[in-house]
């Protein structure tokens, strides 16, 4: 019987943008006994998303080309969230920099603290919604704290909630004792217990 890792809810606590940022990378699933790998099906299916995290206007449409983007964003989040294990935070990414050239943002000064918003609106608009959220973790240091899951048959990404930034797997529960008790099988076969 196969124990599949649960889909972390969002973080109590977390940021809501870092809530968006996981549950963006989270539209793809590595576990090849899935459903569906990738929620993002098809363009209409992006724009379905956008809109259910009010990142799209009713009535606009995706593109190919926006598919491709939205996908490529993704690949560079989670290579991100991925090195964040080792607090790897200064290495370039290079899907996430290919995107940022095409996502274009601006900073608004309509009051106190000047922010960077999407420059553009539609499905692009939304994409560049996840670089602001980005920047924004980025300005609060809670982007180290955004990770993918350590286990290569998950891969969720998560919110690490723990004290010292330290949390390897999206579900002790599950992820962590897996790998665990694989570690602990892997020393009894060597004599090595």
């Amino acid at each position: 019987m196969r124990i599949v890792a649960p889909n972390p809810a969002p973080a109590p606590g977390a940021p809501a943008y870092a809530n968006l940022l996981c549950a963006f990378a989270n539209t793809y699933d590595v576990d090849v006994d899935a459903a569906q790998l990738d929620a993002f099906t098809d363009a209409s299916a992006l724009a379905d998303w956008l809109r259910t995290h009010d990142l799209l206007e009713a009535g606009k449409r995706a593109t190919a080309g926006d598919l491709d983007l939205a996908r490529t964003l993704r690949s560079g989040l989670r290579t991100a969230m991925l090195r964040h294990h080792e607090g790897e935070d200064t290495s370039p990414v290079a899907d996430l920099d290919a995107t940022s050239t095409r996502l274009p943002l601006r900073i608004v000064f309509d009051g106190t603290r000047p922010r960077l918003t999407p420059a553009v609106g539609g499905v692009k608009g939304g994409l560049a919604s996840l670089l602001v959220a980005v920047a924004d973790a980025q300005a609060d240091d809670t982007w180290v704290r955004l990770k993918v899951c350590a286990a290569d048959d998950c891969q969720w990404a998560f919110y690490d909630t723990s004290k010292n930034r330290s949390k390897h797997w999206c579900s002790m529960g599950v992820c962590g004792n897996r790998q665990k008790t694989r570690t602990y099988r892997a020393r009894q076969r060597t004599g090595k217990v």
